[in-house]
């Protein structure tokens, strides 16, 4: 079975959306079970939970920064694409 290169570059596409929202998803996940189902204390929070939620605020910075550097990389070229090309102005010659 041979593939084209667009057949390639959109199962490439494919998979990093599916592990953006694959990591994404298991984020919000295990932080909504960290505060449902583990026992919290009475004043303020756990000194683990604090590293926990400081360690999960700078990975979703991460993830969340380069998905958007890809979108707009993506978008760019995208809009250049989609744009007709400008006729560029022909220059007259001036005879003297």
């Amino acid at each position: 079975m041979s593939w084209n290169p667009d057949h390639v570059e959109s199962k490439i596409k494919l998979t990093i959306a599916v592990s953006f929202c694959l990591t994404i998803m298991s984020m919000v996940i295990l932080s909504m079970y960290s505060l449902v189902f583990v026992p919290q204390p009475m004043n303020g929070i756990a000194p683990a939970d604090k590293q926990f939620f400081f360690l999960l605020s700078d990975m979703s910075k991460y993830i969340l920064g380069s998905l958007g550097t890809l979108l707009a990389i993506k978008g760019k070229e995208a809009i250049k694409e989609m744009m007709p090309p400008k006729d560029e102005p022909k220059e007259e010659k001036k005879e003297a």
